[in-house]
């Protein structure tokens, strides 16, 4: 009697559970019951298996409801959303002297600003499909920072506390694992090539299609790349003449290999060719002459590089890790470049940017030195708090070397035919708080040549020399 009436009970007690647990209530009443025991302690999880025999499906779908009840408004075809982004502060001096207008003496010019980024991203997976949305600030593609109390501007006169940041569309990209092997990805996205910032900087996405392979042969990994991107314009052709408009479009094709030597010593290299045809800006790039203020220089003509970035990792012991690392290109089309420059310089200066010589190497030398929980840690930059890292590098950038449009912003004001040093610092407050300091210096490399300008800088002289001072406080989330 005692027993029928225990069971007389628990069947009333599961019979609540299952009405107050309308969230993932199935149509089979012995699944839902179970469940619902479980979820209030009368059943262990391993005592329940056996009675869900052949209901594996309806225990997938459940939990996954489960799941998507602790997200906000998500689609049931999503598998996972994550929220990230980053909010950064900076205090920043640049320094320059060189000349402002033609045969002009050198003058210096100085620049001091506090400044602010944010970048605001979703990634999601679904299946074999993935996606990474971002927003963030900055018109230009080499950079994302905005300066505090802007200056006034025709468009919005009052300027300072009245102005407002527009925030735009940083990444828009969907990517299909296709394979264990093989990657694909379309949109707006991040450069998926291995390089450095004397060649890409590193706020500057892509607009195009990528195509990764990633393969294990015992202890090396080989990555091979191709990328497909619209550098400017889109394809018009309306008739002939001045109806048709080929957009300018860059391919690059990158293989590489990174081996690991033992469980503290790893290198890795790669062979990257790019190329950029149709120059829409109809205007060969141009370096200048010394005394030129040169901007706005944004000719693609004649680059067809290789490039050749590598690195050495190695823990010297249980928290401390160094690299060694480069990069190298050259311009195979650097003659053909220079050539250009020359024809379109005007006929009184044709004879000395001729004399100047063509330069179409660039290279850079750097070192790291940090600590790290471990080899993995530090060989992906993956600091926690108390972490620390210190770099500094040496570059050489020639004057037809690599795309003008293209080098980092910071280091050295997005210019090429320049050389110089940079030493940088970094201190993890917390896990996700970091104090970031960098200082620079450069000079111009071929002195008879202007330190040519792409699609933007932020000090308006042929610089002969440079200086850069920053710190920041970066938060992430």
């Amino acid at each position: 009697m005692n027993f029928k009436l225990r069971n007389m009970v628990a069947a009333t007690l599961a019979g609540s559970v299952l009405m107050s647990f309308g969230t993932s209530a199935m149509a089979d009443s012995t699944f839902d019951l179970v469940q619902a025991l479980v979820a209030k302690g009368v059943l262990t999880e391993e005592e329940a298996l056996p009675l869900l025999k052949g209901r594996e499906n309806d225990i997938q779908l459940a939990d996954k409801k489960v799941k998507k009840a602790a997200k906000l408004g998500i689609s049931d075809a999503i598998d996972n959303a994550t929220l990230y982004g980053d909010i950064r502060v900076r205090a920043e001096h640049r320094e320059g002297s060189g000349v402002a207008v033609t045969n002009a003496a050198e003058v210096d010019s100085n620049r001091d600003r506090a400044r602010y980024k944010l970048t605001l991203g979703v990634k999601t997976t679904a299946g074999d499909f993935y996606t990474d949305l971002a927003l963030a600030m900055g018109q230009s593609g080499r950079s994302d920072n905005a300066t505090f109390g802007k200056n006034p501007t025709a468009a919005s006169p009052a300027g300072g506390l009245n102005e407002k940041e527009n925030i735009l569309v940083k990444r828009a990209m969907v990517g299909w694992n296709a394979t264990d092997w093989l990657t694909l990805e379309a949109g707006r996205m991040e450069n998926p090539l291995y390089t450095t910032p004397m060649v890409w900087d590193a706020d500057l996405t892509v607009e195009g299609l990528t195509e990764k392979v990633k393969y294990k042969l015992n202890d090396a990994d080989f990555f091979l790349t191709a990328l497909q991107a619209s550098y400017r314009g889109d394809r018009v052709y309306t008739g002939t003449g001045a109806g048709s408009n080929p957009t300018t479009e860059l391919f690059a094709y990158q293989g590489g290999a990174r081996y690991q030597f033992n469980d503290h010593t790893s290198a890795k290299a790669g062979l990257t060719y790019t190329t950029i045809n149709h120059n829409v800006q109809n205007a060969a790039f141009k370096p200048g002459l010394s005394t030129d203020a040169l901007s706005g220089n944004v000719g693609v003509n004649d680059l067809d590089t290789i490039e050749v970035p590598a690195e050495v990792n190695y823990m010297v012991n249980s928290s401390i890790g160094v690299r060694l690392y480069g990069d190298y290109v050259v311009n195979t089309s650097g003659s053909d470049r220079f050539n250009a420059a020359v024809a379109a310089t005007s006929s009184a200066d044709r004879s000395k940017v001729s004399a100047a010589g063509n330069d179409d190497t660039a290279w850079l030398l750097g070192f790291v030195v940090g600590s790290a929980n471990d080899f993995k840690s530090f060989e992906g930059n993956k600091m926690v708090k108390g972490d620390w890292q210190a770099r500094i590098w040496y570059q050489d950038v020639g004057a037809y070397s690599v795309d003008q449009n293209a080098v980092d912003s910071d280091i050295f004001d997005s210019r090429v035919n320049i050389k110089g040093t940079t030493f940088k610092a970094q201190y993890n407050v917390q896990d996700n708080v970091a104090i970031n300091f960098a200082y620079g210096h450069a000079t111009r490399k071929n002195g008879a040549l202007a330190t040519a300008v792409g699609s933007g800088n932020d000090i308006g002289l042929n610089l002969s020399s440079f200086d850069l001072v920053q710190l920041d406080l970066t938060y992430k989330f």
